[in-house]
């Protein structure tokens, strides 16, 4: 909710809170480093987060987010990041191949068991009968 009183995640500092999430010194000072960080991912195209973090003592989430933002999305950058199942360097998604693999199965697997309790579940119908004949059945 934006417009309420928040402690800022980066300084602790109280702010109104306008939907940036920090205080307004904070957030100029990220959109700095985030100017730092391109300058440095345009120099240097292959960096890893690891890297970039090192050389320009900036935190490894603000990087994260500009990725996922997909600030670095050009010809010929390809930044190095982990996956967020196994840690295996990505380049692009938030999964590795296989991770995203195992996901897709698991979800395939869990469908089927949800398609299997929802037919169990499901009344039988005795019989194609009217329902005034079942009930004459029953009554005798």
């Amino acid at each position: 909710m934006a417009n309420q009183l928040k402690n800022c995640s980066e300084c602790g500092r109280i702010f109104v809170d306008t939907g940036i999430g920090v205080c307004r010194d904070c957030y100029e000072k990220q959109q700095d480093q985030m100017q730092e960080i391109s300058s440095y991912v345009r120099d240097n195209p292959h960096s890893t987060v690891k890297q970039i973090c090192e050389a320009l003592k900036v935190k490894e989430k603000l990087v994260m987010r500009m990725i996922r933002e997909g600030r670095f999305v050009t010809d010929g950058i390809s930044i190095e990041y982990p996956c967020e199942s196994c840690g295996t360097p990505i380049t692009s998604g938030r999964f590795c191949d296989k991770c995203n693999d195992d996901l897709a199965k698991q979800m395939q697997q869990t469908q089927q068991k949800m398609t299997a309790k929802v037919a169990a579940a499901a009344p039988q119908k005795k019989g194609s009968g009217m329902y005034s004949r079942d009930m004459g059945k029953k009554l005798s």
